[in-house]
């Protein structure tokens, strides 16, 4: 075809059974297939080499299949760190079941529009059983309800808008000292103030030190407390922490991204007590739910309420008002168009069943409890406290920040694991995170030999 010249009208490459993209199909599943078989540490990727190796990779007639799948397959992909693998005990580790990455992927061909029941009634439907799952744990009445957003800061910053609103004019906001960041960041975006209570040694938020804190203060508009923190994996004093905030008369949020889903198991649901009196609570399922990333499950205590603060007005946004409208996912938090990420958490948890995924978590917990009985036995470590879900948190003798970042450096190089030292009270400590089902429990020893040898 001339330069220049415009296509006859359906001869695009980019769709049809006439796309360019031959055995694509075939390479990716295969790709999915060894990734989902085993997924190593990986790289740190250097920005030279990848700025070098990536150059010129867009042009105008493009590179062709064999070219651009060269770049992808060897180039991109291993130039990453493995956040699924069963060696990264860092930040806050994804383990994605085989069932919910084949069902994300569906969800990616068909682009279901989980944004109202309108467009997406079916995939609506199934996150909510998943939803309700939530609710029936948490022991919210009967009307609680919720969403998928797409990740945890984005479904904290939907919660605590409504929590503003209902504020009667308020702007100050009790968090701990411990809160993740997109507590503060959600804050500044929404105009709030934080009231920032200090924790004690365990690093847990108490509705005692909360009433310290405020004093006679009548301006305070939400609690936050943590199910499970980021940083030491402590689950806060939910019951107390609820107790203060009806009394303040101020709404009660649960930043659960990464730890409440543990009170699905029996023997933890104790410690979740409070939970139940919650306004509001995130769950991140790509997290301890083994879903792929980019899930996070918002719920309400009274949706009606969130629908005020967030549903969405416009000529062509107004048609997703139907008699099932009370159903659009867009109109309780603060995102429009999204994926059905909640869709794989349901599939899997259907193809399974909870006791399969309340095993998988379990794992996670059980070699946390030998990491720690290791380092509590070891006479160079010193375990902080005790890990009250996957988290654990420890000091080496003699070691300071320069030893700690040798010591991760060394892991990656030889492919142990990938880790990622910490602070506590300003003191550079050691940080492991268990969650991934298939970490082996030998990994407890392979550790203790690089802290010790």
């Amino acid at each position: 075809m001339p330069s220049g010249s415009t296509p006859p009208i359906g001869s695009t490459p980019l769709h049809g059974a006439a796309n360019g993209t031959g055995d694509l199909d075939e390479r990716a599943i295969r790709w999915m297939r060894q990734r989902m078989a085993s997924s190593g540490v990986g790289v740190i990727g250097d920005k030279a080499r990848l700025d070098a190796d990536l150059a010129g990779s867009i042009t105008d007639a493009g590179l062709g299949l064999d070219d651009a799948w060269q770049m992808f397959s060897e180039v991109i992909a291993p130039q990453n760190i493995g956040l699924d693998s069963e060696r990264f005990l860092a930040f806050i580790p994804l383990s994605p079941s085989v069932a919910g990455i084949w069902m994300d992927a569906i969800c990616g061909t068909a682009n279901f529009s989980a944004e109202s029941w309108l467009e997406g009634a079916g995939a609506v439907a199934a996150e909510n059983q998943v939803i309700e799952l939530l609710v029936r744990t948490a022991g919210l009445p009967p009307g609680a309800a919720g969403c998928f957003m797409s990740g945890g800061s984005i479904g904290n910053l939907s919660a605590l808008a409504v929590g503003r609103d209902q504020a009667a004019g308020k702007r100050v906001v009790v968090v701990a000292d411990t809160a993740h960041a997109s507590i503060d960041n959600a804050l500044h975006i929404l105009g709030l103030q934080s009231l920032v209570v200090p924790t004690g040694p365990d690093c847990r938020l108490t509705g005692h030190a909360i009433r310290a804190a405020v004093g006679h203060r009548d301006d305070i508009a939400i609690v936050v407390a943590a199910g499970g923190s980021t940083n030491a994996g402590v689950i806060d004093d939910l019951a107390g922490c609820a107790e203060v905030a009806a009394d303040l008369g101020a709404w009660f949020h649960v930043d659960g991204a990464y730890g409440l889903t543990a009170m699905l198991l029996p023997e933890m649901r104790e410690r979740y007590a409070g939970i139940e009196r919650a306004d509001s609570f995130i769950v991140d399922p790509h997290k301890w739910m083994f879903a792929p990333a980019g899930s996070c499950a918002l719920v309400y205590r009274q949706p009606w309420l969130a629908r005020q603060t967030h549903t969405q007005h416009g000529p062509y946004i107004d048609v997703l008002r139907t008699d099932d409208h009370a159903y659009n996912p867009c109109d309780l938090g603060y995102q429009l168009t999204r994926r059905a990420s909640g869709l794989p958490v349901w599939f899997a948890m259907a193809l399974h069943g909870l006791d399969a995924h309340r095993d998988a978590i379990r794992h996670g917990l059980v070699l946390a409890q030998r990491m720690a009985a290791a380092l509590d036995a070891c006479a160079a470590t010193e375990l902080i406290m005790q890990p009250e879900l996957g988290v654990v948190l420890f000091r080496r003798t003699g070691w300071h920040r320069d030893e700690w970042a040798r010591w991760a450096a060394t892991l990656l190089r030889d492919q142990v694991a990938f880790v990622a030292p910490t602070t506590y009270r300003g003191e550079p400590v050691g940080r492991l995170v268990f969650m991934h089902p298939r970490t082996p429990l030998a990994i407890v020893d392979e550790l203790m030999a690089s802290l010790t040898g």
